[in-house]
């Protein structure tokens, strides 16, 4: 898992090469929505992949009308 520091020079150079500058007073906010979606990557990442493949894999039964 990366450090605080690795994590926030990543989004500022994630920023950068997409010009995007982000001010001063938001990045705390930003910073923590961007580590947020990180780790729910890798939660994704994790899935088992014969549940990605399966419709409705989360235990719900599709109905047929």
């Amino acid at each position: 898992m990366t450090s605080r520091d690795e994590t926030e020079a990543e989004l500022e150079v994630a920023a950068r090469r997409l010009g995007i500058e982000i001010p001063h007073d938001l990045k705390a906010g930003v910073l923590h929505g961007y580590r947020g979606l990180r780790e729910l990557t890798a939660l994704l990442r994790r899935a088992q992949p014969e549940q990605q493949d399966r419709p409705g894999a989360d235990g719900e039964r599709e109905s047929r009308a």
